[in-house]
């Protein structure tokens, strides 16, 4: 590692071209020959973006009520962070999953794994109807579990996680932004895949 002094700059960081690269380490300047970063675009890591992409795109679905965004905004408060970073943080920290198909009458097995206070969690369904339903069990969820669900009649059901606590003046659970998470990363197709059943 090659150190360096200037008479003009008491910090420099920077990249020059694709040679070498300024920086400061224990304050003392340093420059070094310039590496591409490794990508090697795992499935583990590929699954992970994507799950970061669905969660940014259902965000500026959301957001774009502002009554939305300023009950996440408020939330997030505690954290010190924004609203946006807030729904990021609790969804990529959090996963759902079902089976694909289902039958009706038959009791289906839903996984989730819950990224922040569970006493604030919720697990939703969407019907076939459009109606939501909360099914969060009456003992709460813990961390990580799984729970039943018995559909009763044909069509695509969609399970998602809820932060029940946020909810616009005049609203009561359960709502459709309320979700943070109605997904889990597939590390063997590289996907982020939908907690959807379709039942017949």
């Amino acid at each position: 590692m090659a150190k360096w002094f200037s008479v003009l700059f008491s910090d420099v960081r920077m990249k020059l071209g694709d040679q070498v690269v300024f920086s400061n380490w224990k304050g003392r300047g340093y420059m070094r020959t310039w590496v591409k970063p490794a990508n090697p675009r795992t499935n583990k890591q590929q699954a992970n973006r994507d799950h970061t992409k669905k969660l940014v795109g259902r965000w500026q679905e959301i957001s774009a009520d502002a009554d939305v965004k300023a009950a996440y905004n408020a939330r997030a408060l505690d954290y010190g962070i924004s609203g946006y970073n807030l729904f990021v943080k609790f969804g990529r920290k959090s996963s759902i999953s079902c089976p694909a198909t289902g039958s009706t009458g038959s009791a289906i097995s839903i996984d989730y794994t819950v990224g922040f206070l569970v006493g604030e969690a919720g697990i939703y369904v969407v019907k076939p109807d459009g109606t939501i339903e909360d099914i969060t069990p009456a003992e709460g969820l813990s961390t990580s579990g799984s729970i039943s669900y018995t559909p009763d009649t044909t069509g695509d059901y969609y399970f998602f996680i809820a932060l029940k606590t946020i909810l616009k003046t005049g609203d009561t659970s359960p709502q459709a932004y309320q979700m943070v998470n109605k997904w889990k990363p597939d590390y063997t197709t590289g996907q982020a895949v939908e907690a959807k059943c379709t039942v017949s």
